[in-house]
Protein backbone atom coordinates (compact mmCIF):
# COMPACT_ATOMS: atom_id res chain seq x y z
CA UNK A 1 0.00 0.00 0.00
CA UNK A 2 1.60 3.15 -0.99
CA UNK A 3 1.14 6.29 0.98
CA UNK A 4 -1.21 7.71 -1.51
CA UNK A 5 -3.93 6.08 0.13
CA UNK A 6 -4.25 7.09 3.31
CA UNK A 7 -4.73 10.62 5.08
CA UNK A 8 -1.51 11.38 7.75
CA UNK A 9 -1.87 14.93 8.02
CA UNK A 10 -3.20 18.16 6.61
CA UNK A 11 -1.40 21.46 5.81
CA UNK A 12 -4.51 24.20 4.96
CA UNK A 13 -2.85 27.66 6.54
CA UNK A 14 -5.68 29.59 4.86
CA UNK A 15 -8.04 27.31 7.82
CA UNK A 16 -6.61 29.28 10.80
CA UNK A 17 -4.47 27.70 13.61
CA UNK A 18 -3.88 24.30 13.19
CA UNK A 19 -3.61 21.74 16.39
CA UNK A 20 -3.20 17.80 15.65
CA UNK A 21 -4.77 15.39 17.94
CA UNK A 22 -4.14 11.69 18.10
CA UNK A 23 -6.78 11.36 14.73
CA UNK A 24 -8.14 14.94 13.55
CA UNK A 25 -6.70 17.97 12.68
CA UNK A 26 -8.38 20.70 14.29
CA UNK A 27 -8.72 24.46 12.66
CA UNK A 28 -9.39 27.28 14.65
CA UNK A 29 -11.89 29.66 12.77
CA UNK A 30 -12.62 31.90 16.06
CA UNK A 31 -16.28 31.09 16.79
CA UNK A 32 -16.08 27.78 15.02
CA UNK A 33 -13.66 24.86 14.37
CA UNK A 34 -12.59 22.83 11.01
CA UNK A 35 -12.35 19.07 12.57
CA UNK A 36 -10.21 16.81 9.51
CA UNK A 37 -10.46 13.14 10.71
CA UNK A 38 -7.35 11.84 9.46
CA UNK A 39 -6.20 8.11 8.82
CA UNK A 40 -3.67 7.87 11.43
CA UNK A 41 -4.50 5.44 14.36
CA UNK A 42 -3.34 5.62 17.95
CA UNK A 43 -2.65 3.33 20.94
CA UNK A 44 -1.44 3.95 24.08
CA UNK A 45 -0.93 7.92 23.26
CA UNK A 46 1.26 7.74 20.00
CA UNK A 47 0.76 6.90 16.40
CA UNK A 48 1.08 3.43 15.15
CA UNK A 49 0.01 3.19 12.14
CA UNK A 50 -2.06 4.78 8.82
CA UNK A 51 -5.21 2.94 7.81
CA UNK A 52 -6.83 3.52 4.46
CA UNK A 53 -10.62 5.28 5.01
CA UNK A 54 -10.25 5.34 8.86
CA UNK A 55 -10.65 8.81 8.83
CA UNK A 56 -13.74 8.98 6.82
CA UNK A 57 -15.50 5.92 8.53
CA UNK A 58 -15.01 7.45 11.70
CA UNK A 59 -16.53 10.87 10.70
CA UNK A 60 -19.43 9.65 9.09
CA UNK A 61 -20.18 7.31 11.77
CA UNK A 62 -19.98 10.00 14.16
CA UNK A 63 -22.48 12.05 12.17
CA UNK A 64 -24.64 9.66 11.77
CA UNK A 65 -25.05 9.03 15.81
CA UNK A 66 -24.67 13.15 16.19
CA UNK A 67 -27.47 13.34 13.62
CA UNK A 68 -29.39 10.47 14.90
CA UNK A 69 -29.44 11.95 18.85
CA UNK A 70 -29.64 15.82 17.97
CA UNK A 71 -33.23 15.54 18.96
CA UNK A 72 -32.26 13.79 22.74
CA UNK A 73 -29.35 16.71 23.18
CA UNK A 74 -27.78 19.27 20.93
CA UNK A 75 -24.41 18.75 19.93
CA UNK A 76 -21.24 20.53 18.39
CA UNK A 77 -21.84 19.44 14.47
CA UNK A 78 -22.42 22.21 11.80
CA UNK A 79 -22.23 20.78 8.98
CA UNK A 80 -19.72 17.48 7.03
CA UNK A 81 -18.58 19.37 4.07
CA UNK A 82 -16.96 16.11 2.91
CA UNK A 83 -16.24 12.72 4.16
CA UNK A 84 -13.49 13.53 6.36
CA UNK A 85 -14.30 17.09 7.79
CA UNK A 86 -16.72 18.13 10.37
CA UNK A 87 -17.28 21.98 10.91
CA UNK A 88 -18.45 22.43 14.44
CA UNK A 89 -19.47 25.00 16.87
CA UNK A 90 -16.61 26.10 19.60
CA UNK A 91 -17.54 25.26 23.04
CA UNK A 92 -15.52 24.88 26.37
CA UNK A 93 -14.37 21.17 26.62
CA UNK A 94 -15.50 19.33 29.57
CA UNK A 95 -12.70 16.56 30.15
CA UNK A 96 -14.56 13.38 30.50
CA UNK A 97 -13.41 10.18 29.06
CA UNK A 98 -15.55 6.87 28.67
CA UNK A 99 -14.75 3.33 27.41
CA UNK A 100 -17.49 0.93 27.03
CA UNK A 101 -16.35 -3.14 26.78
CA UNK A 102 -19.24 -5.84 25.56
CA UNK A 103 -17.05 -8.19 27.98
CA UNK A 104 -16.17 -8.36 31.87
CA UNK A 105 -12.66 -10.09 31.28
CA UNK A 106 -9.28 -8.89 31.43
CA UNK A 107 -5.81 -9.60 32.39
CA UNK A 108 -5.55 -6.46 34.02
CA UNK A 109 -5.91 -5.13 37.56
CA UNK A 110 -8.40 -2.64 36.04
CA UNK A 111 -10.68 -5.50 34.51
CA UNK A 112 -14.28 -5.75 36.44
CA UNK A 113 -13.77 -9.68 36.29
CA UNK A 114 -10.46 -8.93 37.76
CA UNK A 115 -11.68 -6.69 40.32
CA UNK A 116 -15.07 -8.79 41.53
CA UNK A 117 -13.02 -11.91 41.40
CA UNK A 118 -10.50 -10.43 44.53
CA UNK A 119 -13.67 -9.22 46.26
CA UNK A 120 -12.85 -5.56 45.88
CA UNK A 121 -15.78 -5.21 43.35
CA UNK A 122 -19.54 -6.86 43.71
CA UNK A 123 -21.83 -7.36 41.41
CA UNK A 124 -23.96 -4.57 42.21
CA UNK A 125 -20.74 -2.02 41.63
CA UNK A 126 -20.19 -3.62 38.42
CA UNK A 127 -21.88 -0.68 36.51
CA UNK A 128 -20.58 1.93 38.69
CA UNK A 129 -17.17 0.90 38.78
CA UNK A 130 -14.67 4.29 38.24
CA UNK A 131 -10.62 4.08 37.95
Amino acid sequence: MNDMEVLKETDFNFLGPKKAGKVRDIYDRGDKLILITTDRHSSFDRIIAHVPWKGQVLNQVSDWWFDKTRDIIGNHVLATPDPNVTVAKKFRTVPVEAVMRGYLTGVTDTSIWTRYSAGSATLADLFCLTG
